[in-house]
């Protein structure tokens, strides 16, 4: 089955032949949404009973649940980092 979720760090992230400033947010919103799309991924790949029972599919990525995903796993990272930072 085709994944449309681009995986690896790509500069034109619009594929207009060029980077420009609406890469950027692109390039952002690329890494916001990997962790959710991991689990998602994980969900329609690994779980498929899981994911199908929740009618997750390829076009969850970057969707509400991926979203939520993220926000933890980001909020929990920065954390970690920030616990780091003081204790040294």
């Amino acid at each position: 089955m085709y994944d449309p979720r681009q995986w690896t760090f790509v500069a034109d992230m619009n594929y207009s032949g060029s980077v420009t400033i609406s890469d950027i947010w692109l390039w952002f919103k690329w890494l916001y949404f990997y962790p959710g799309d991991g689990f998602v991924y994980f969900l329609v790949n690994k779980a498929a009973s899981i994911g199908h029972f929740f009618e997750i599919t390829y076009s969850s990525y970057g969707g509400v649940l991926s979203g939520v995903v993220s926000f933890f796993v980001w909020v929990f990272v920065l954390s970690v980092i920030g616990a780091i930072s003081d204790a040294q």
